[in-house]
């Protein structure tokens, strides 16, 4: 059976994260470079039998990974076994699609404020206008939260990665990108566990361009 959580308010997501404690603890992480060990954790069973319990932390982040879980979520919603999708950026169509097949979604959306453009900084980053970047960075960081901001930034630095990787002319060599990448996904899987806070990585990342 799958349970989902989406949408970035911290309250919202916390209470999520109790009530689906008491199903069990979690036996598993799965992040998108993880996604192949996935499909067997549909039938398998613990080694004193009990269900598995997968939390699955923005999988739908990357196009190979989210294509290889919706092509599995049929089969993960007729399962014993208990699969939590952690998806705070979904859009309304991963949202939609979630709906379908999630025993219960928890809502943890929130408005956007009006006057607050992540998707500038993003726009900076990528060009690697460090000065501008970071007077962006201030002008925004108390004004959206961070989660959102690291999903634009994620998002689109994605795009810019798979560019690279293809030989198209951007700001970034292979190398960097992969440094990049690397900072900017380990400092949500951090922040998700409560590790690091995710203000400080992004501010560090972005004084770093």
């Amino acid at each position: 059976m799958i349970y989902s959580i989406v949408g970035t308010n911290r309250e919202v997501r916390e209470r999520a994260y109790e009530e689906l404690s008491k199903l069990g603890t979690v036996t598993t992480h799965i992040y998108s470079e993880q996604i192949a060990t996935l499909e067997p954790l549909i039938s398998a069973t613990s080694l004193f039998g009990d269900k598995v319990i997968a939390n699955l932390i923005q999988v739908m982040d990357v196009a190979s990974s989210r294509d290889l879980l919706i092509d599995m979520m049929s089969k993960m919603k007729e399962s014993e076994n208990i699969f939590i999708i952690d998806e705070p950026f979904a859009d309304a169509n991963r949202v939609k699609r979630l709906e379908k097949f999630s025993k219960k979604i928890f809502n943890a959306r929130e408005e956007k404020t009006k006057d607050v453009d992540v998707f500038m900084l993003c726009s900076l980053f990528t060009k690697r206008d460090k000065k501008n970047a970071w007077l962006e960075w201030m002008k925004i960081k108390e004004l959206e939260s961070p989660e959102a901001i690291h999903g634009a930034l994620w998002w689109k630095f994605t795009t810019i990665w798979q560019d690279t990787r293809a030989g198209k002319p951007t700001k970034f060599t292979l190398k960097e990108c992969e440094d990049f990448g690397g900072k900017l996904l380990r400092s949500s899987i951090l922040s998700h566990r409560g590790e690091r806070d995710l203000k400080v990585e992004l501010e560090a990342i972005i004084f770093n361009l």
